[in-house]
């Protein structure tokens, strides 16, 4: 998986980039529109709100299973999201290092994914 995000990364690719193109994939889908759109979400909605990993599994979640979000798998991984970072906030994650970005986004994009195909029950 690492490679993968890598990859992505290497396309200029943000966090919320990441997650909705694996997720899609997993999902056995293709949308490049949803991904592109998705850039919305980086950077804590571009002003370093939420988290764009946080923001964007939410979305993969209600893509892959709309019931399942809305009966607690969404609540449940935010609630995952908050305890293992600290807080759901962008800016918060990130502080004033300007090194955060490169060390701890893929990091946080990796957990996610482990977290979404835990929930998901991806194979």
């Amino acid at each position: 998986m690492k490679e993968k995000i890598f990859t992505l990364k290497m396309k200029n690719y943000c966090c919320s980039q990441i997650i909705a193109e694996i997720g899609l994939e997993k999902l056995g889908m293709e949308n490049s529109q949803l991904v592109a759109a998705m850039a919305g979400l980086c950077e804590g909605v571009k002003c370093g709100s939420i988290c764009g990993c946080a923001s964007a599994a939410v979305c993969l979640m209600y893509l892959a299973d709309a019931k399942a979000a809305e009966k607690g798998i969404v609540q449940e991984f935010l609630e995952w999201f908050e305890e293992s970072f600290g807080t759901l906030g962008c800016d918060e994650l990130l502080g004033d290092d300007p090194m955060a970005k490169i060390e701890k986004c893929p990091m946080i994009v990796e957990a996610t994914l482990v977290k979404l195909e835990e929930l998901l029950e991806w194979e």
